[in-house]
């Protein structure tokens, strides 16, 4: 007996699921190998004094298949960078059908990079082209990665666009026939794409702004708004669709770099930290070391989430792991909402702390040193963190809001002891950098694996947390990459169009003084991050800023550090914080009462912005002293 055309199509949606799922966790393992390959080689280079060949050439070649590998099952988990502040606030009925909308040009994006990205595997294969390096390999492997996980990209969103559309039938029951907002709604995005597109012909540059501002309010995944409109920009500005060639070598260039190889290495030692408990120890540790001061329990949740952000890079994460475990007993022990919400999510300052993904990225877009980033950004996450614990005891002592705890020297050395290894992560990764022992991403993969022996000498790790711990990387760490990838391909754009030199030559000719066009980049800034992901505001505003910054006067370094402070505040600013989220998500409370919480750190950290770019010495400080740059 035949099988039913219900049960055929089952079958079908559960192969992709599987399949998109074995990319996941594959490219999670590989991540893993990454790391423990990159540790070897320090091993080697360092104690043996014998290099190895093909490390570095292994490590980029896995690097770009982890990234689009794990596309997929990002897709079918639905956790790509999306900037939903429109979309989920209409009725589930519409946006369902901008969802569905920002899918096809989803799809769009899909079938550009795979149909090109299979040509150039495919001139690979026929020209015997093979990689340039200590390890050849015919280069065709490489680009098969571009058909293969295109196409199961594809059919990926195609299957969450189904989903959509058979849901969308039966909210249709639901729902007045003559509801006539999703049309328009479909109808006004749709003309807005058109219009961009018009504007892309006759005014690049405001075709640009118009086409990522339509497809990052319409729901399109940041990095493939950011990468369609870089697309759509080389169609009609650079001899159509012969210039659709450049995205796959854009994509190689991208990936194929051994500084951003950091990023998801980081990320997989944070997860691990998350999941196996070692941020629960180390809080642990911190609250009964300061519970009997005023504001103790607050103070502890901060210097906790700053010591975690010394090991993550990320804040949302740092927020989630302390937030769980610090929100509760700050309420049990009698602290505000305001106070018990705020030390969360503006503590977790995992953008501004070394290591940072923030800054390895900025380091990478401005050719920077990014040792040299994280050494200028330790003395201002200092006086942060003082302001921050400064606030915090005042408050408490003026409110009275908070109960002492006090615990015996024996409860505290045990704690110690308990997250000692734990502690020791920071200062591995950092001391091995400015010592020069190993490079930033070297020390990312170092941070993987000691992370990874840390929890299983505590005991905190299984198979099932093992495998969750690869899956989670794999989604965040892509992610994060797909973001890169998209701004690379519009910064391409960008670059051909000489924006850059021509908004300089403007800026000059205007006689504009470079105070007034600094606080019109702050201010855009506040703006940007009130809607967008952080990463997604330095991968899309300094390709064109950089260039301008020696007119106006601004040192590289300084402005990196400054960005990541903007960037913190964004973080715990309404209306698309990411922090306040994660807490929301934790409490359940409302936004309005934990973005009320974050206020006065989010005015704190504008101000140590304001003073960093008065007084750029203070960032410059330990990078002269450690002879960095």
């Amino acid at each position: 007996m035949r099988p039913s055309n219900s049960n055929f199509h089952s079958i079908h949606a559960n192969i992709i699921d599987c399949l998109s799922l074995s990319f996941g966790t594959v490219a999670g393992f590989s991540m893993l190998f990454v790391s423990a390959f990159a540790t070897y080689e320090v091993i080697m280079r360092r104690i043996f004094n014998k290099p190895t060949t093909w490390v570095f050439e292994v490590s980029l070649f896995i690097m770009m298949w982890f990234v689009l590998l794990a596309a997929s099952y990002s897709s079918r988990e639905k956790r790509q960078i999306v900037a939903d502040i429109l979309v989920s606030r209409l009725p589930k009925y519409s946006s369902l059908v901008l969802g569905i909308a920002a899918n096809i040009v989803v799809l769009a994006f899909t079938v550009i990079v795979g149909y090109y990205g299979s040509h150039t595997c495919l001139d690979a294969y026929q020209n015997h082209i093979t990689s340039f390096g200590l390890l050849e390999y015919p280069k065709w492997i490489l680009y098969l990665v571009f058909p293969l996980t295109m196409g199961l990209l594809f059919l990926q969103v195609l299957r969450n666009s189904l989903l959509d559309i058979k849901f969308l039938s039966s909210l249709k029951k639901e729902t007045d026939a003559h509801e006539t907002a999703p049309i328009k709604l479909l109808f006004g995005f749709t003309v807005a794409i058109g219009i961009g597109i018009y504007f892309m012909y006759v005014a690049p540059f405001a075709g640009i702004v118009m086409l990522v501002l339509c497809f990052i309010s319409g729901g399109v995944p940041v990095g493939v708004a950011l990468g369609m409109t870089g697309i759509i920009g080389m169609f009609t500005n650079f001899g159509e669709f012969q210039s659709l060639t450049m995205v796959p070598v854009i994509i190689e260039k991208t990936l194929y770099n051994f500084i951003l190889l950091a990023i998801p290495l980081f990320i997989m030692g944070g997860v691990i930290l998350a999941r196996c408990g070692i941020g629960e120890r180390i809080y642990d540790m911190v609250s009964k070391w300061s519970g009997s001061i005023p504001g103790g329990l607050s103070m502890a949740t901060i210097v906790a989430c700053a010591l975690v952000s010394a090991m993550i890079g990320v804040s949302t994460a740092v927020a989630g792991a302390i937030g769980l475990i610090a929100i509760p007993q700050l309420l049990a022990h009698g602290y505000t909402k305001e106070l018990s919400y705020g030390s969360v999510a503006g503590g977790a300052l995992g953008v501004l702390i070394p290591p940072s993904a923030g800054l390895i990225v900025y380091g990478f877009l401005t050719n920077s040193s990014v040792a040299s980033l994280f050494a200028a950004a330790f003395i201002p996450a200092a006086i942060l963190i003082g302001f921050f614990v400064i606030y915090v005891f005042f408050v408490s002592i003026l409110s009275g809001n908070y109960k002492r705890v006090s615990f015996t020297w024996a409860q505290k050395i045990t704690a110690t002891q308990k997250a000692f290894l734990g502690l020791l992560a920071p200062g591995i990764v950092l001391g091995g950098i400015y010592t020069g022992t190993f490079t930033p991403t070297e020390a990312a993969a170092v941070f993987v694996v000691y992370c990874l022996v840390t929890a299983i000498i505590y005991k905190q790790i299984d198979w099932k947390i093992f495998i969750g711990i690869l899956k989670e990387s794999a989604i965040l760490g892509s992610s994060l990459m797909m973001i890169i990838i998209g701004a690379m391909i519009l910064s391409n754009l960008v670059a051909h169009l000489r924006i850059p030199r021509l908004l300089t030559e403007w800026i000059v000719a205007s006689g504009f003084s470079p105070s007034i066009v600094i606080a019109c980049l702050l201010a855009m800034y506040v703006i940007l991050g009130m809607f967008l992901d952080g990463l997604a505001i330095t991968v899309l505003t300094i390709p064109v800023i950089y260039p301008l910054m020696p007119v106006l006067g601004l040192n590289v370094v300084v402005f990196g550090v400054v960005l990541m402070v903007i960037i913190e505040m964004a973080l715990i600013t309404p209306p698309v914080g990411l922090n306040l989220f994660i807490v929301q998500a934790i409490t359940k409370d409302n936004i309005l009462t934990i973005a009320k919480g974050n206020l006065p750190f989010a005015a704190m950290m504008f101000m140590v912005a304001i003073i960093l770019l008065f007084y750029p010495k203070i960032s410059l400080w330990l990078p002269e002293l450690l002879s960095i740059g």
